[in-house]
């Protein structure tokens, strides 16, 4: 026996798979665009030379990947959509769940990679990015008691410094990890918390201004840490369960 044959083949993909990656790489590259409706399921059984069975389950393999969404009714059909990083969240929540994992255990990644970023942030962040985020933190200034804005614009902010860093797999991967701390809040934070928040935002991005990755990473150091000891004083009950997934 040859070491060719020795080593196993792969699986060649069933041909739902294949016609699924054949339109799932026409929506990523862009020859179907967000928003779109794909064909009729009888002109893709013509396209693709198969069953109809067989692109019904290629549309739910799409769908399976937030890569399609099937709307019903009259004009309904299938629709080309982009998944959005929640469906990376609620992944990795369960791979969390199988290893015993909980949010304090994310937190604590977070306390060792935040800095990282912020230091590459500041070598790389552009004039553009940093009015982004200056404009964030002066909108969470103007009217700390409307949560929803403060919300959006520390996530805002939060992006910010994450796509300044100019990795987009340490993007995807921050951003994820955030995510995952963020939506175990189970109420608002109170005032102090928010305004405290936003002014050590404001040292983070102010050294980021200055590119200096040092400072850029002590200021994002103490930033993380200080919410670290708030979310282990005040919601250790709730980041100390394990992570619990969810369809």
């Amino acid at each position: 026996m040859t070491i060719e044959e020795s080593v196993p083949r792969a699986r060649a993909p069933k041909i739902s798979a294949r016609v699924a990656n054949v339109i799932a790489d026409q929506i990523l590259g862009g020859g179907i665009v967000v928003g779109q409706r794909l064909p009729t399921e009888k002109e893709m059984v013509a396209e693709h030379g198969v069953a109809r069975t067989t692109v019904r389950e290629a549309l739910r393999l799409l769908e399976s990947r937030d890569l399609v969404t099937i709307k019903s009714g009259i004009g309904g059909g299938p629709v080309a959509k982009r998944p959005e990083l929640e469906s990376l969240g609620n992944t990795m929540k369960l791979f969390l769940q199988i290893n015993g994992a909980n949010i304090s255990d994310v937190i604590d990644v977070r306390l060792m990679m935040e800095p990282i970023v912020a230091r590459q942030a500041a070598a790389n962040v552009t004039d553009d990015q940093l009015e982004t985020m200056q404009l964030a933190l002066d909108r969470m200034r103007e009217d700390p008691g409307d949560y929803a804005n403060f919300q959006e614009n520390n996530a805002v902010f939060q992006r910010g410094v994450y796509e300044a860093a100019g990795n987009p797999a340490l993007r995807i991967v921050m951003e994820t990890l955030w995510l995952l701390v963020r939506d175990a809040e189970p109420s608002e934070h109170p005032m102090a918390t928010r305004l405290a928040a936003v002014e050590m935002q404001q040292d983070v991005l102010d050294a980021m201004r200055d590119r200096d990755q040092d400072a850029s990473a002590t200021a994002m150091s103490a930033f993380v840490e200080e919410t670290a000891k708030y979310y282990r004083r005040r919601l250790n009950e709730i980041i100390s369960r394990p992570v619990h997934w969810q369809m």
